[in-house]
């Protein structure tokens, strides 16, 4: 998962439909923004919901672990987690980390979690978990403003070499293996 980013593609949702990661928010911002085409990939509970999905919303079932990172690369934006569950504001899912590290932008929800990693407007669009308006507008915002995705890219690359990145944490664990020896 390394840059470039180089958008072709419509902003882009890849995980697990459950409920942690609001897939009812995300349809119900897809039919409130029903010109921007959506591309949602993954299975599971919730996949029921996508028999009425909108018709700007392309549903792919599986995509190859070895097909994500370009997957993320020509999205138009990456969608992190708008679920509205505890555990929804304590984690920063895997895919977050992975459209950082593609240098593709990213838009999540604003929860206690995201803030230690993210800052809204610098390396991420941040929006109210569950609010589909809100994600809409930076949907919007994000596929009709290049300027700003590139530079939400870029940001948003910068935070994940700084803080998450594999030698970063790697570094972590190593001294916190070290300090119990």
């Amino acid at each position: 998962f390394t840059p470039p980013w180089r958008p072709s593609g419509p902003p882009l949702f890849v995980g697990k439909l459950i409920p942690l990661h609001g897939l009812e928010t995300i349809l119900a911002a897809a039919r409130l923004a029903p010109d921007v085409p959506l591309r949602l990939v993954g299975s599971g509970q919730l996949a029921g919901l996508l028999a009425r999905r909108p018709a700007n919303v392309e549903w792919v079932p599986w995509v190859a672990y070895e097909g994500l990172a370009d997957e993320l690369r020509r999205s138009a934006c990456a969608l992190g987690i708008f679920g509205t569950t505890e555990k929804a504001a304590r984690v920063i899912p895997n895919k977050a980390f992975q459209a950082l590290a593609c240098g593709t932008p990213l838009v999540t929800a604003d929860t206690p979690a995201a803030r230690e990693l993210l800052v809204d407007g610098e390396s991420a669009l941040l929006v109210p978990p569950g609010d589909a308006e809100a994600l809409a507008a930076a949907i919007r915002r994000l596929t009709s403003e290049s300027e700003l995705a590139r530079r939400l890219g870029e940001g948003g690359h910068e935070a994940y070499l700084e803080r998450a990145s594999e030698q970063v944490l790697g570094r972590r664990w190593r001294s916190l293996l070290e300090a119990l020896l």
